[in-house]
């Protein structure tokens, strides 16, 4: 099955449910959310180093006067991580820099738990491939960088098609008219390898900093 097929059949499904919720006294809400992260592998062998990255997600959340609202989204995931090797001046090189970034579509499903303008913010998630891209950066003695992307090759193993994350969100919401702004502190790990069949245990993982907005757009009918 065409994987995105199968990621719009499942976003089209989670909006009709969230609709068929609006007879409850409860309101829906559309929001987006971006994340500046930090992210590397588990059990680093040639002392990786942590490399810049970013989550966005589109997401409906169901309201209700309880603390409780179930949320689903689709969005997009970037992980990585980044190594140096020093040449110390060899062939003119003094060092390389290897970037690694890992690219998922995905579908997260949790629970905002609201504490006042706190929250707290669960979700567990399925993940599809769509790319693993290698950046190097050669420092050339006499001053000069040069960069190039290409797709990431193995010399063993292959890349897991679908993953599968956990996040967690904590932070304090505001009121700004008819929208909620939200700053937040974020986390989230792969449960299951980037690359499977092979001697690393490979999980990814990160953390940063993000910003979530939401409008009510659709209300539930009043009792």
């Amino acid at each position: 099955m065409n994987v995105f097929r199968f990621i719009i059949s499942i976003f089209a499904y989670s909006i009709l449910i969230t609709y068929s919720l609006q007879s409850q006294n409860g309101k829906i809400s559309l929001g987006a959310e971006f994340s500046s992260n930090w992210s590397r592998l588990s059990n680093a062998v040639v002392d990786e180093k942590f490399e810049k990255s970013a989550h966005s997600v589109l997401r409906l959340e169901y309201q209700s006067k309880s603390r409780f609202s179930p949320t689903i989204g689709i969005g997009y995931l970037n992980t990585g991580e980044q190594e140096e090797v020093e040449l110390g001046g060899q062939l003119g090189i003094e060092k390389i820099k290897l970037q690694h970034n890992y690219n998922y579509v995905v579908i997260p499903i949790g629970v905002n738990i609201n504490i006042g303008n706190y929250y707290v913010f669960p979700e567990i998630g399925v993940g599809f491939n769509i790319s693993n891209k290698l950046k190097r950066k050669t420092f050339l003695t006499n001053g000069d960088n040069e960069s190039m992307v290409e797709d990431e090759r193995l010399n063993g193993g292959e890349f897991n098609k679908i993953t599968y994350p956990i996040f967690l969100t904590i932070g304090r919401s505001f009121k700004v008219e008819k929208s909620i702004i939200s700053l937040g502190l974020k986390a989230y790990y792969g449960l299951n390898q980037v690359v499977r069949d092979v001697p690393r245990d490979n999980h990814y993982y990160g953390f940063g900093f993000t910003v979530l907005t939401k409008r009510n757009t659709y209300h539930a009918s009043e009792e």
